[in-house]
């Protein structure tokens, strides 16, 4: 008999901090705790949850491998995902929650399924016995543990990320997810400053990993072809409630556009003609323009867009004229522009095999 798919009840918040496999697996975690799944059901295959919940596959495996490390659901060899005999009783969300293990690591019978710490101390605990058993004393375990520690760090600290684009509103974008991503610091770089540079080439040499949007990678690859092995594109777009609030304008309202860069701005025009707005859309530089220029713009608006990060890089005085305008009863329109979510997990990827492969190459 062909098993019937069944569609999952499972919501993702883009914008909020835990990875988006970890809000899948918690929900499934979830559904089948309360008996909503059931022993020896199967889940949805990896493509099809990855096409409902548009996400890419790879996020819905590194979910599925999260559930059956917890013992919520097993891989069946030709069946797929199910979840497991015992599943009701697997998970508990407490990160204080004992895990039994015998001298091996492994779990001891009956056991609940581990947190993230409890697996972090098993790892440990296995390792401390194996270099117990080849004869190393404690002290020499804690020095060898913190001298290769140390040299993690280093390789970290060593491994260097660019961002290169047209305009510093996505290089922003770049440096602030990257950061939550990897811990990393990301340079910045402007086309217009490398194609000023006589060998661009140089220039990015010293990076291990240069990133610019898919409409770019071409260009970059033909400006600084001897790093060309390096430059991978991402795919960027605006976030789904931008363009939910995009699709809402009224084509009577005064929008207006806040921007660092006229080239930022081309894109956001470039989105709100897309989302079906036929108004008319006017946009004002606010590192260009004087204060008084700027209130007289905004008196005149009754939609704002503004680049992500705007409100941080505002002056006191704009600021307040901002407020002001939100206080009349006018609409800010926050563009979250970002790396698309299955270009994120291709990055975490690739800086993974990056830092753990001999050359760092790519």
């Amino acid at each position: 008999m062909m098993a019937v798919s069944i569609m999952l009840p499972v919501k993702i918040d883009s914008s909020g901090q835990e990875p988006i496999y970890r809000q899948i697996s918690s929900q499934i975690a979830a559904l089948i705790r309360a008996g909503r799944l059931t022993p020896g059901q199967q889940l949805p295959p990896e493509r099809e949850l990855a096409l409902q919940l548009k996400v890419a596959r790879g996020t819905i495996k590194k979910a599925y491998e999260a559930l059956v490390q917890q013992h919520y659901i097993v891989a069946a060899r030709g069946r797929g995902s199910l979840v497991a005999r015992n599943a009701q009783s697997a998970g508990v969300d407490s990160p204080n929650e004992q895990v039994t293990t015998d001298r091996s690591g492994q779990n001891a019978p009956g056991s609940a399924a581990i947190s993230r710490i409890d697996l972090a101390t098993r790892l440990i605990k296995e390792n401390i016995y194996k270099l117990e058993d080849l004869g190393f004393s404690y002290r020499e375990i804690a020095d060898l543990f913190g001298l290769l520690l140390g040299r993690r760090e280093e390789e970290m600290a060593r491994f260097a990320i660019a961002a290169v684009d047209c305009n510093p509103e996505t290089l922003g974008i770049f440096q602030s997810q990257l950061a939550l991503l990897t811990h990393l610091t990301t340079a910045r770089i402007l086309f217009s400053d490398l194609r000023e540079v006589p060998d661009p080439s140089a220039m990015l040499a010293p990076f291990d990993l240069i990133l610019t949007t898919s409409n770019h990678i071409d260009e970059l690859r033909r400006l600084a072809p001897a790093v060309a092995d390096k430059a991978v594109p991402v795919v960027v777009a605006p976030s789904q409630n931008t363009l939910i609030a995009l699709a809402r304008l009224d084509n009577q309202c005064r929008a207006g556009v806040l921007y660092q860069s006229s080239r930022f701005f081309q894109i956001i025009g470039g989105w709100v003609k897309k989302s079906g707005f036929n108004g008319a859309l006017a946009g004002i530089g606010y590192y260009t323009e004087t204060p008084e220029e700027i209130e007289k713009f905004i008196d005149d608006k009754d939609v704002l867009i503004v680049p992500p990060g705007f409100v941080a890089q505002l002056s006191s005085e704009l600021l307040h004229m901002i407020n002001r305008f939100r206080q009349r009863g006018g609409q800010l329109i926050d563009f979250a522009y970002q790396i698309e979510r299955g270009s994120l997990l291709h990055l975490e990827e690739l800086i993974k095999n990056l830092l753990n492969r001999p050359g760092k190459k790519l």
